[in-house]
């Protein structure tokens, strides 16, 4: 592929040339709050009645989000092998592309990156906004959609321009957020641990009773849990700016135990103050649980903390995102000029640009909170494919450095969880099943045509270079 960079771990860009390089800043306590903090999103505080809603039971429930994150640890164990074998930002792409080459590598970015990303970051924006105004209004529902979406629009770009130029001080607020993250879940635990202690202890002594033993409804709940633990990928998107990656089996330990415990034990809290009808049908668990046991100050406080929350993880998302993009750009997946990087600022300055664009569009687009809640399937379809791809690598490259080698349990179980996955979503909504996966295939002749070197029309070729030299020159960046 023209332009593409080959250079080894030591520069994240790819290729041993002379061009600017991200500054490595990620200490383990960086790498433990962007993981932690991209995880935990509004979803455990708003929705876990969708999993209640699913097995039945309070003792299913609790045991489907144990082993959701069992599984997912499982997930991050076999990137760890991936990851300090290919340390350079990126993650899934550079995976791909070793294993598979090119084509499923710029699918990965083109979906995961470009749509999925930016519909999610758009919803987390739109959930802050929604928590936000519950602060001030008794209905939240009075505020006008375009003052809300107007709001979600200047905070996108206020936090954006944050990361482009601060990028020490956004790993700083990152840590802060996740750490009022950790301590607003840890809150909501000691309420529930408290009410049970006064003896009350109806709600979760019903166990199992009740629980639904149906495939499609254990596979919504399976669907639910593992995308509320999707987060741990994230981290492998900026290896590249890791201080030293002996850390990361650090790291990826310390996060998932931290989130794993959180997660359970806020949802057994849950299970403990809510009754079954509640947990079924309520959503904004958590400002229900605090209003019972504090009142309208609770309310009010676990309004504040969805709101934060929600931001975090769309300031963890965005900041993943352009990282992403800007690997894609440094490798020749993506055009020259979102690999360009700011020489004063070291950030992926047109990357970001991108992501704000992006992010505005999605949020002023309307309602997608829709097409997210079926487009998991994909994202879990790529995670079995660099699981495989970790399999065909130890093949094709026995020689390859790895600092860390998993038993291929973890691999194998990773691929077999991708694969259920992927499947449980055709059986319950097939037509938006059909709509990704077109999206998704819509991609090949894009990669074949304006991507893969001696495909490429050479006035695509010309114009690309064209402008990411302007580009670089306007945005100071080479």
């Amino acid at each position: 592929v023209a332009g593409v960079c080959t250079c080894g771990p030591s520069n994240n860009c790819g290729c041993g040339c002379a061009k600017v390089t991200m500054a490595k800043n990620i200490t383990v306590l960086h790498g433990v709050s962007i993981i932690v903090g991209t995880i935990i999103g509004a979803g455990i505080f708003v929705s876990p009645n969708s999993v209640s809603k699913r097995v039945g039971s309070p003792a299913m429930s609790i045991l489907i989000w144990f082993g959701g994150g069992v599984l997912s640890t499982i997930g991050a164990i076999t990137f760890l092998e991936l990851g300090t074998m290919l340390p350079q930002n990126g993650g899934q792409m550079v995976y791909l592309r070793k294993a598979f080459g090119g084509c499923l590598s710029f699918l990965s970015c083109y979906l995961l990156h470009v749509f999925l990303g930016g519909l999610r970051r758009a919803i987390g924006f739109l959930t802050f906004g929604k928590y936000f105004w519950e602060v001030f209004y008794d209905n939240p529902e009075d505020v006008p959609e375009w003052a809300n979406r107007l709001l979600c629009i200047g905070v996108c770009w206020t936090i954006l321009s944050l990361i482009m130029i601060y990028p020490e001080l956004t790993l700083k607020v990152i840590d802060a957020v996740t750490f009022f993250k950790m301590a607003s879940l840890a809150l909501i635990i000691i309420l529930g641990f408290v009410h049970l202690c006064q003896g009350h202890t109806s709600n979760i002594e019903v166990g199992f009773q009740n629980t639904s033993w149906k495939p499609q409804e254990w596979g919504e709940a399976w669907n639910s849990v593992l995308w509320a633990y999707n987060g741990w990928i994230s981290l492998s998107v900026m290896l590249g700016e890791v201080k030293d990656h002996r850390m990361l089996p650090r790291i990826v330990a310390i996060s998932m135990t931290i989130v794993m415990l959180l997660y359970v034990l806020a949802v057994t809290s849950y299970h403990i103050v809510l009754d079954m009808d509640t947990m079924k049908s309520g959503s904004a668990l958590a400002s229900k649980l605090a209003g019972k046991k504090i009142g309208q100050a609770g309310e009010v406080f676990y309004a504040i903390a969805v709101s934060v929350s929600t931001l975090g993880n769309a300031m963890c998302a965005s900041l993943a995102a352009s990282r992403f993009l800007q690997a894609g750009g440094r490798q020749g997946i993506l055009p020259g000029c979102f690999g360009l990087v700011n020489k004063r600022f070291k950030t992926p300055m047109f990357s970001l640009l991108f992501v704000m664009i992006a992010s505005t569009i999605f949020i002023s687009f309307g309602n997608v909170f829709r097409l997210i809640n079926t487009a998991s399937f994909t994202s879990f379809a790529f995670t079995s494919l660099c699981a495989v791809g970790l399999l065909v690598m130890r093949r094709k490259f026995p020689d390859l450095p790895r600092p860390v080698k998993v038993s291929l349990f973890y691999p194998i179980a990773t691929v077999v969880m991708g694969v259920y996955l992927f499947i449980i979503p055709w059986i319950t909504n097939w037509s938006m099943c059909l709509l990704w996966t077109g999206l998704t295939l819509a991609g090949v002749p894009i990669y074949f045509v304006c991507v893969r070197g001696h495909h490429r029309p050479e006035i695509f070729v010309s114009l690309s270079d064209s402008f990411t030299r302007f580009a670089g020159k306007i945005l100071n960046s080479e």
